[in-house]
Formats: structure tokens, C-alpha cells, sequence
């Protein structure tokens, strides 16, 4: 039976906490610290998303995957990760520690694995970045009253305390759940344990659980939005904005 949402974000969890960071051997053990901060970070997503607040849970979530992504790569350079724990090394050992302040060079540290690419890391990263940054499509939705028809369409702020009704929750918790076992894959990939259930694989087109935009290409390939930065006017809730006003006659 198809799971939930919910369900599938507390299984997610639960792995994280109970098959990963209560039973995992950390050399340094301090380095267990980077997946609790990510374990936190996601349970944060998690209550937030639950709460409607999207910009708030996908700011958590985004925290989340480079607290883990950092921790990754410490694991499999436990030299690096000893001198990164005590404020030990030379001079390019201090310049490789500061690279790792940068998130793009975190997830291009971490390389390739059997599934994830860096392109894919990159992604998703830009998805969260994108819904928690102060865009239009980050504060605002598109809602259409009840019983009324798509044309009465129109765009208003998220609500004060977050969004609520059955139909937007479970739509919310979706993009949480996607980036979990995002997370977990990475796990998986770079320390071999098993923590998802059944096999994955990464669908980019489930990036349109994050974004809740898309569209298609030329070659009527399903395309999801990504991100917006650096290109003024990109942001899909823009051109809904302007299509509202156009179509109820007013700004």
C-alpha cells in the first residue's frame, strides 16, 4: 500500500535517528554532531511543513542536507575530519577547510555516487534555496475559492501562521518527503548502510514536489522549475500574478 506523506517523513526520520545516528561509528566522534544538526534541521522542516510554513520548512530542509553533505565528506577523509574537530593542520589544510565554508564546494567535494550526481546535489539545493528566499513564489499562492471556477483564480500572501486545509498540507509534506530520502540515498551511497526502504531512485522531475512548477521542453520533455536566481522575471508565480490581474481587471 502506498504510503503517505507523513508516513513516509516519520519512517525517513526514524531511520535517520535510529538506524544511522544511534548505531554509526564516528571517527571523530564529535563529527556525529553534523548529523544530529541535520537530524534537528530536518525534524524542523518536518514541524514546520506540518504547520504550513513553506519558506520556513524549506530553509530547515536546505540546512539540513549541507550539515549532512559536510559531515559526508568528513567521514570519508577522517584525516580531514580530525583537523577539522580540533583546529589542527598546515596552511593547505586550512585553505581546504575553508573551501568547505562554501555550500557549492560541499556538494562538489562530495563527488559522484552510484545515484546522486553533483548536477542532481546542485538541484535540489537551488529548488530549497529558491522556495526560502524572499521571492514571490515563496510568499504567495495561487488559491481558488470553493465552488468556484479557475478563472477566479487569484494570487494572496500565505496567511499569517501558515497555510491550512487538507489538500495544501499533504502537497507541502510531499516536498519534505523527497528531500528526505534524498538524504538518506546520500547516506547509503557514501557510507553503505541501509536505510531506505526498497530500492530508490533519483527522479528529477520529483523536483516539482519542491517547486510546484514546471514545464515542458521542446521535445515535450517534463521540465521543473528550478530556480529563479540570477534571471529577474523567471519566477512562475510572476507570470500567474500578472495573468490575475490581467484577467479580474486590476493591480
Amino acid at each position: 500500500m502506498k504510503q503517505s506523506p507523513d508516513q513516509t517523513i516519520s519512517r525517513c526520520l526514524r531511520a535517520y535517528c535510529q538506524m544511522f545516528i544511534q548505531t554509526a561509528t564516528f571517527h571523530p566522534n564529535v563529527l556525529r554532531c553534523l548529523f544530529v544538526n541535520a537530524y534537528n534541521h530536518f525534524l524542523s522542516g518536518k514541524v514546520l511543513a506540518e504547520k504550513g510554513l513553506i519558506t520556513q520548512s524549506y530553509n530547515c530542509l536546505r540546512m539540513g542536507l549541507e550539515s549532512e553533505w559536510l559531515g559526508l565528506i568528513l567521514m570519508k577523509d577522517p584525516g580531514l575530519g580530525m583537523e577539522w574537530a580540533f583546529g589542527v593542520g598546515d596552511e593547505a589544510v586550512v585553505k581546504r577547510l575553508k573551501e568547505l565554508e562554501k555550500p557549492y564546494m560541499i556538494r562538489k567535494t562530495l563527488g559522484e555516487t552510484p545515484r546522486i550526481t553533483v548536477e542532481d546535489r546542485g538541484e535540489i539545493y537551488a529548488a530549497l534555496s529558491d522556495k526560502s528566499h524572499t521571492k514571490l513564489s515563496s510568499v504567495a499562492r495561487s488559491f481558488i475559492p470553493p465552488n468556484a471556477s479557475p478563472a477566479d483564480e487569484f494570487i494572496e500572501c500565505i496567511p499569517m501562521g501558515g497555510m491550512r486545509g487538507k489538500n495544501n498540507i499533504p502537497r507541502i509534506l510531499r516536498g519534505t518527503a523527497t528531500v528526505l530520502r534524498f538524504a538518506l540515498a546520500e547516506i547509503e551511497d557514501g557510507l553503505g548502510q541501509r536505510l531506505l526502504e526498497g530500492e530508490w531512485t533519483w527522479k528529477r522531475a520529483d523536483l516539482v514536489q519542491i517547486t510546484e512548477a514546471g514545464y515542458k521542453s521542446k521535445g515535450g520533455v517534463f521540465e521543473p522549475h528550478i530556480s529563479s536566481r540570477e534571471r529577474p522575471g523567471a519566477d512562475p508565480m510572476q507570470a500567474a500574478a500578472l495573468l490575475s490581474a490581467i484577467r479580474h481587471g486590476k493591480i
